[in-house]
């Protein structure tokens, strides 16, 4: 009979044990989540501050400050800071807009380089455009039925 007893004792223990553990994941899940969406309203004041660059006038400190603001998304995604799924529903049509407007830029004052090479020399803003068109790319596909 304490040999029952003791089983069940240890089972009750270990079942417990399991709920601690479970509880104490999804409380993690939750706070990194919570800190990751905390990321957004700075990154919504840089997207928001940027200039629409003229390919055919560039100024280069907008360009400059475009460049870096998509990079620093980028890298957020990327490092998992922020909630990539939460950036791309944010961001994705801004983003490509002015990762495409300077792509265009041709000749920038001041700068040995032009939009393309300036934004391939900024490879999380490069990878993560690669990945937003991708994913455009295949959203425009037929679909077999």
């Amino acid at each position: 009979m304490l040999e029952v007893i003791t089983a069940i004792g240890a089972l009750l223990s270990g079942t417990a044990a399991s709920a601690g553990i479970f509880v104490a994941y999804k409380v993690h899940q939750n706070q990194k989540l919570l800190s990751q969406r905390q990321l957004l309203l700075p990154l919504w004041e840089h997207m928001a501050t940027l200039s629409e660059v003229n390919p055919t006038a560039p100024i280069t400190p907008d360009i400059i400050k475009v460049v870096n603001t998509l990079e620093l998304v980028a890298l957020c995604c990327e490092g998992g800071m922020i909630d990539e799924q939460v950036i791309r529903r944010t961001f994705k049509e801004q983003f490509m807009m002015h990762y495409e407007s300077v792509e265009r830029c041709v000749n920038i004052p001041g700068l040995d380089v032009d939009g393309k090479k300036l934004l391939r020399d900024n490879r999380a803003a490069f990878q993560f455009y690669q990945n937003l068109e991708n994913e455009r790319l295949s959203s425009d596909k037929m679909r077999k039925t």
